[in-house]
């Protein structure tokens, strides 16, 4: 094809023309194959657990039933296990077991963030800590001395999972020699046609108390320098997160930001998400038992949690937590 055949080709379709160079959008440059995968997020396993907010004296079983409902999705790639798996506390060990046992028979490639639940033993009384973690998990994205990872799932798309917990912090940080790995990481990938990055705590807020002292512990502490990072690369366009027990989708700019709901607090979801070149599906997926749900829902609103969400009417926090619109359940980003 001649170059002005090509160039008025491209102009067409939109693509934009910059000091010689030819910038094509995404939807028109995007030939990459079509996957799906799940995030599941913040189990909070605790064999013998006591239930507050979170429904840890059904952790076990609410685990299973997540991942009973794996196969009845659309084929999955592969799974992200998005941090908190395992409960601190006296019962880590027995937790951690029960999760091994189990993600052992999934017939799919999985990969695993750290939560601030694994960094941060309680002294004392936890038998685990974040060292025995990248142990038993290395070769599933995590390994002994590294706690971030990135793979490609398909051509021309790079996931990368950026470990942002700060020990023995309920936020996050992510300090320089971390925020220096995620700018080489994407520049050695800038070629790539998408980029998803996952993170356990969050990098944009769920609600205007997010911002607050009282909620701040959901955020990445400097999460402006690394949406900066994020930012000075176009092909960075979803960056999913868990840690906040809540569903809300939110875009700035290029990026799509999500919070995923809990397994283990209401509503008791995951999420699939579909990537095909038209955009990213995501929807939450609900557990089936109905029974453990709504008991999980009458934990989430007579908490104190759920008065610290909204004083007069807590229960509130229960449709906050499922979305509180259509969108932070299930959309479509186009790209």
């Amino acid at each position: 094809m001649k170059r002005r055949t090509f160039i008025k080709g491209a102009a067409a379709a939109g693509a934009l023309f910059v000091a010689g160079e030819v910038f094509i959008p995404f939807a028109e440059a995007a030939a990459i194959p079509k996957f799906s995968f799940a995030h599941i997020t913040d189990l909070h396993l605790d064999v013998n657990g006591e239930s507050n907010w979170q429904y840890r004296e059904k952790s076990v079983a609410l685990f299973i039933a997540a991942l009973r409902q794996l196969p009845r999705l659309p084929k999955l790639n592969f799974v992200v296990f998005g941090g908190d798996q395992i409960h601190y506390g006296p019962n880590d060990k027995a937790s951690l077991d029960v999760f091994q046992q189990w993600t052992a028979h999934l017939n799919m490639p999985y990969y695993i963030l750290l939560g601030n639940t694994e960094v941060s033993p309680v002294s004392g009384v936890s038998k685990l800590g974040r060292e025995e973690y990248l142990k038993v998990w290395s070769g599933k994205g995590l390994r002994p001395g590294n706690s971030s990872w990135t793979f490609d799932p398909v051509r021309g798309v790079t996931v990368i999972g950026l470990d942002v917990t700060a020990e023995g912090k309920p936020y996050g940080e992510v300090g320089p020699t971390r925020l220096k790995w995620l700018d080489e990481t994407l520049k050695a990938n800038k070629g790539k046609k998408l980029v998803i990055v996952f993170t356990h705590q969050l990098l944009v807020p769920t609600t205007p108390k997010d911002s607050t002292p009282d909620w701040s512990l959901w955020m990445v502490k400097n999460h402006e320098k690394v949406r900066a990072v994020l930012e000075r690369y176009p092909n960075v366009r979803l960056v999913v997160s868990g840690h906040h027990h809540v569903s809300k989708v939110a875009t700035e700019g290029r990026i799509t930001y999500v919070a995923d709901p809990a397994v283990v607090t209401y509503p008791c979801s995951f999420r699939s998400y579909t990537v095909t070149r038209e955009g990213i599906h995501l929807r939450n997926v609900d557990l089936e038992d109905k029974a453990l749900v709504n008991k999980a829902r009458e934990l989430l609103v007579t908490d104190p949690f759920a008065k610290m969400y909204d004083l007069a009417e807590p229960q509130k926090a229960a449709d906050y937590c499922a979305g509180l619109t259509a969108k932070d359940r299930e959309t479509t980003l186009k790209l």
